[in-house]
């Protein structure tokens, strides 16, 4: 935790140092291509939806001379087809999905004209929003095309056509000079001075100096930064007095130049069970950059001004306090995502905890990593000599509870058996207690659960429950017969995991290193390769290139964090080349565990976050062999973060085995000994909201046969995350929750029960 800490303050000190961004210009490079399919009217759309001031596209010539919009001269990268641009028709090039390798959400996306550009800037109803057409074709008609058709549309002052070759720039002046033009190289006084001669009012270029920004001002010259995609690098150059950036995120542009703070919080009346405090509040709102983040401040007397907890864009939370008959304190405020808080705080709560006086329940019983161990989960925090007392645990089927262990979250306990079959087992846990001041003590419960062997695909698979010293080295064991053990380096720390314990690194050297073996080149020619991570860092606001998770210099097959591409992306190398799904930094969130699955399946290689399909890109061939993998390092870039439960496979894992996968890491057991006195249905089950189509509130009802943990969350139609309404144990019995709507677009939702293996989706609509 205490890494943790340091790397998140040290990121906000970087990030959100700087306060004052007013008048930057915010240019979308081909309409902002992290969020959209680049050079498509979609993305065009969003870019005009974020108010970016500009959106930047390229222009190509059809054999037939239509003004097509794409950057290659071949179809080949962003399409389904095959081809250059100059040797197709307007009308073949419309065939093509120019959407799908983005992400399946954009099927069906045509390669777009600029006369489509212009119509739909226009029918849109902004009128401030400007184009920068660049000229990616040499043909010498180009540019008397493009001139017409921005004179068509009347678009004059709010175009700046852009090239590489200042000549066609020249021949733009010649034929209007109404019309604004960039020149894009090198930023160096002669070309500045080349520029303003032609009459030309943009530069657009790298920059690594206030100097030569000052001379082009001092030239009457615009000076446009080229193409910066995190917040760590557009904040110096805004410092340094550049006039626009160009960047694939606009709207993370757009948040950092926001100067307004959001709205101050209103808390509501906290919600007191025993020693945990709910606190929930009404959203702050903040409409240039939204809301990034929520400060809770807590203390003992009256007007808290102690950092508690930074949770990120939700209205509730609750305060784990372990401290009974406590008077506590709360504030809050909002941050938005351009780093300026509430101006302040938010009306003042108080809480006093009560007494602890509930027993400890089972939550998830888990066992798949190897044949000797099963893991169980307390609801709460339980006392060390109890929990770790093997007498207090016994299995059935003649199988031996041989020890138990304590994690370091005090909330899970690690039995060691002697070695089980693939097959279901009685647990009885009894005797364990909580922490209360009065201890309570767990009624004897017999949760069942099932063991699953390690799969016959498995090449290495990795608990990380523990470091052990063998000779001079500090090893992770694989619980494969495989052995391809991991030797630690520079000191990664056992700290509190997903399941059990994890790993974490610093950022600075740690690593473990795997030598390369016969089985890691796996002889199927395929892969999976799944992984529990926590990151401390978003991938554009990595101090380096890289954050490396499961890596390897010779990127066989890997998972990491890319600061360029602004991605968390999977990476297969194969004998037929090389694909790079990603997963987007808008889908991504730091210090909460995310499970992260890559497959290449000889036709695709795909991503996967929390078993949903996040990306995915064609691909042929076997993987290359000669795999040499660490955990945490890829050349001189280290991982900051935890992992947890690597897994390996020499198999593609089907779509519905990803699923499971994420789903059954924990699942909650079948319990059999604790009654309840409410009505039980006889199975789970979860309603349609109602009312649906919703606005802005509705409900949301389940059942439950057994008490258990249970997971409900809202994703929206990317499947992205937006709300968690439930993440806790729930007894046996129905259950009612309201989604409140406000604050979200309309559109169609998606909300997922989850509660063990049962796993259910239903869609509802938000319609203002």
């Amino acid at each position: 935790m205490k890494k943790w800490f340091r790397l998140s303050m040290a990121v906000y000190a970087a990030l959100f140092s700087i306060n004052s961004f007013a008048g930057v210009k915010v240019v979308a490079h081909r309409g902002g291509s992290l969020l959209a399919p680049e050079n498509t009217l979609a993305a065009f759309k969003n870019a005009i939806a974020l108010k970016a001031d500009y959106i930047e596209l390229d222009v190509q010539l059809s054999s037939d001379d239509s003004l097509m919009i794409m950057h290659d001269g071949t179809i080949d990268r962003t399409t389904n087809g095959t081809g250059g641009i100059r040797t197709k028709t307007y009308a073949q090039l419309k065939t093509y999905d120019a959407g799908s390798k983005f992400s399946s959400a954009f099927a069906g996306e045509k390669i777009p004209t600029l006369h489509e550009v212009f119509a739909a800037v226009v029918k849109s109803g902004n009128t401030t929003i400007g184009l920068a057409p660049e000229f990616k074709s040499s043909e010498s008609n180009v540019i008397q095309l493009v001139v017409a058709a921005v004179q068509k549309w009347n678009m004059q002052s709010r175009t700046v056509l852009s090239s590489f070759n200042l000549n066609q720039l020249v021949v733009v002046k010649n034929l209007d000079p109404t019309i604004r033009v960039q020149v894009y190289g090198s930023a160096n006084t002669s070309n500045i001075d080349g520029l303003k001669a032609m009459g030309g009012e943009w530069i657009g270029s790298d920059v690594s100096n206030k100097t030569i920004v000052d001379y082009a001002h001092s030239k009457g010259i615009i000076f446009n930064s080229w193409t910066i995609n995190s917040a760590s690098q557009m904040l110096p150059l805004i410092a340094m007095g550049v006039d626009g950036i160009i960047s694939d995120d606009p709207k993370t542009l757009i948040a950092v130049s926001d100067t307004s703070a959001p709205t101050d919080v209103v808390l509501n009346t906290p919600v007191v069970a025993e020693t945990k405090i709910t606190l929930t509040w009404q959203p702050a709102e903040d409409a240039q950059s939204g809301i990034s983040n929520y400060f809770i401040y807590r203390d003992g007397t009256s007007s808290p001004t102690t950092l508690y907890a930074a949770v990120g864009n939700v209205t509730a939370f609750i305060v784990e306090t372990y401290t009974e008959n406590q008077l506590n304190y709360f504030r809050v405020k909002a941050r938005n995502t351009a780093g300026i808080t509430s101006a302040n705080y938010s009306n003042e709560v108080s809480a006093a905890t009560g007494s602890d006086v509930t027993s400890p329940i089972v939550s998830y019983v888990s066992s798949s990593n190897d044949s000797s161990t099963v893991i169980v989960e307390f609801s709460e925090r339980v006392d060390k000599t109890t929990a770790e007392a093997s007498v207090n645990y016994s299995l059935d089927k003649s199988a031996i509870v041989l020890n138990a262990k304590l994690t370091l979250d005090q909330k899970q306990v690690l039995l060691t058996t002697s070695p089980l079959a693939d097959t279901t087992y009685t647990l009885t846990v009894k005797n364990v207690k909580d922490k209360a001041i009065t201890q309570n003590t767990i009624t004897e419960s017999t949760p069942i659960f099932r063991h699953q062997n390690l799969s016959a695909n498995i090449v290495a698979s990795y608990s990380v429950d523990e470091l052990k010293v063998v000779g001079a080295d500090t090893l992770i064991i694989d619980a494969s017969a495989n052995t391809n053990n991991g030797v630690a380096n520079n000191g990664p720390e056992i700290s509190e995991g997903y399941l059990g314990d994890a790993l974490e690194f610093d950022g600075i050297d740690d690593y473990v290193q795997f030598q390369p073996s016969p089985s890691f080149d796996l002889s199927s020619g395929l892969v999976s390769l799944s992984v529990w991570t926590k990151l401390n860092y978003l991938p554009a606001d990595l101090p380096s290139a890289y954050g490396p998770i499961f890596d390897s210099e010779t990127d066989n097959y890997v998972i990491y964090e890319d600061r360029g591409n602004n991605e968390l992306r999977f990476k297969a190398a194969t004998s037929g080349g090389a694909a790079r799904p990603g997963i987007k930094a808008a889908d991504l969130k730091t210090g909460e565990w995310i499970h992260v699955v890559g497959v290449y399946d000889g036709t695709n290689a795909m991503i996967f976050m929390n078993g949903i399909l996040k990306g995915t890109l064609p691909l042929t061939g076997t993987v290359n062999k000669g795999q040499s993998a660490t955990l945490g390092k890829s050349g001189t870039s280290f991982f900051s973060g935890k992992i947890d439960h690597i897994q390996i496979f020499n198999k593609a894992l089907s779509y519905q085995e990803v699923s499971a996968l994420y789903a059954n890491t924990k699942s909650s057991p079948i319990i059999t000994a604790i009654e309840d006195d409410k009505i039980k249905p006889d199975n789970f089950e979860l309603k349609q909201n109602y009312p649906n189509p919703f606005n802005p509130e509705t409900k949301l009802s389940y059942k439950l046969p057994v008490t258990g943990k249970v997971s409900l969350k809202i994703f929206d139609i990317l499947g992205r995350e937006v709300a968690t309404l439930v993440d806790e144990v729930k007894e046996a019995g129905t259950h009612d929750v309201s989604f409140n709507g406000k604050g979200f677009a309309s559109g169609a939702y998606f909300y997922r029960f989850q509660t063990g293996n049962f796993v259910k989706i239903k869609k509802m609509i938000l319609l203002r």
